[in-house]
């Protein structure tokens, strides 16, 4: 059945505590994008945890895996086992029973992984007292930082499983919770590199879309693309408070996120050609100095204009360059594009000038035909 907690409703009234959450499931996605661009996947803020990768089927219709993150940054200290961590843990095992029982259709193989992440040092202790000295056992510590990031609950030393055990058993107890000891075989504890400001914070995620899309030349816009696009769904608020992954509102579709950075690429692509024929092409066209200047706007609005499939004019010139590549007709790209606009007014009754044909033709040649650039 659905889960209804009168804590569900996050929305606007978290979104000041949430801007770590939101930048750290960014940095993942764009640390393993090459992991994700191949499958079916969204992305639930807010919604169960505080962020959520959830696999899907090819044809979209069951979940195959769910990835669940808890973030918590811990100012100037070290995480190790106490009162703090066996409740955040408590509550990360409370998740996976949750999903467990969440009605969204599954595969008959579906599995989940439920992460606690943090840039801080976490230190797993065991200490033994002195009737386990006796018996031979000795202290135990397990670090995670940047020389050992990630380990699953199963890797870590027996004696200091059994120690967190007891502490998030005894810490559940306490507080007359439930403790779900079978989900421990799905936690997974991750130190991550990742800053402590929100603003070294933003710095590292444009650092990051460089390296990993080094074609993109504005990458701090990329990435508050991508940030704006969480921070909408982040606001929404859990409908009637019932949380369940069947509902679409809290979701970020990986095919818009995919989109969105296909957009972004598209769009690079399309000035760096600008740039680099600029001086022909605006001859040609006798592109005034003012849009010339503008050039990035022009082209970004153009994008727009193309998204929208109620603008018939645009779709028009669109599909008329997505049918037919001129490129291997032409030995420079004045000759070509003069080509497209030519054909496409002698073709079509536009009530568009002929600056906007051919800016129009230019964003659309490198969507459908700019794979080399």
């Amino acid at each position: 059945m659905s889960t209804r907690k009168n804590s569900a409703n996050s929305g606007i009234d978290a979104l000041l505590g949430f801007e770590f959450q939101r930048n750290c499931a960014l940095y993942l996605l764009l640390s393993d994008y090459d992991s994700f661009k191949d499958r079916e996947f969204f992305l639930s803020i807010e919604h169960h945890d505080d962020f959520l990768y959830c696999y899907r089927t090819g044809c979209r219709s069951n979940i195959e895996e769910v990835r669940s993150y808890q973030a918590k940054k811990l100012s100037g200290n070290v995480w190790k086992i106490d009162e703090r961590f066996s409740e955040v843990i408590a509550k990360i095992l409370e998740v996976g029973n949750r999903l467990r029982d969440d009605p969204s259709p599954k595969c008959h193989t579906y599995t989940h992984e439920l992460t606690f992440i943090s840039n801080s040092d976490i230190e797993l202790k065991f200490r033994p007292n002195k009737k386990e000295k006796d018996a031979g056992k000795k202290e135990l510590t397990h670090v995670f930082n940047e020389q050992n990031c990630r380990h699953n609950y199963d890797s870590i030393p027996d004696d200091i499983k059994y120690f967190l055990s007891k502490k998030v058993e005894n810490f559940c107890k306490s507080n007359g919770a439930e403790y779900f000891e079978s989900e421990l075989n799905n936690l997974h504890i991750q130190w991550v590199d990742f800053p402590r400001t929100k603003q070294t914070q933003k710095d590292c995620l444009v650092g990051l879309m460089s390296r990993k899309f080094s074609h993109v030349s504005d990458s701090a816009a990329a990435v508050e693309l991508l940030l704006t696009m969480f921070r909408e769904v982040e606001a929404t608020y859990n409908q009637g408070k019932v949380i369940t992954l069947l509902d679409s509102s809290k979701r970020v579709e990986g095919d818009d996120i995919k989109k969105a950075i296909d957009i972004i690429e598209t769009e690079q692509k399309t000035f760096q050609l600008w740039r680099e024929y600029s001086a022909e092409l605006a001859r040609k066209f006798r592109i005034p100095i003012g849009i010339q200047n503008s050039y990035e706007n022009y082209i970004r609005n153009t994008f727009e204009l193309l998204k929208d499939m109620t603008n018939n004019e645009h779709q028009i010139i669109k599909n008329f360059v997505h049918q037919n590549d001129y490129s291997m007709n032409h030995y420079s790209h004045s000759k070509m594009f003069e080509a497209y606009v030519s054909d496409i007014r002698g073709k079509f009754n536009l009530n568009l000038k002929e600056i906007d044909i051919f800016f129009t033709a230019l964003c659309a040649f490198v969507e459908h035909h700019g794979e080399a650039i």
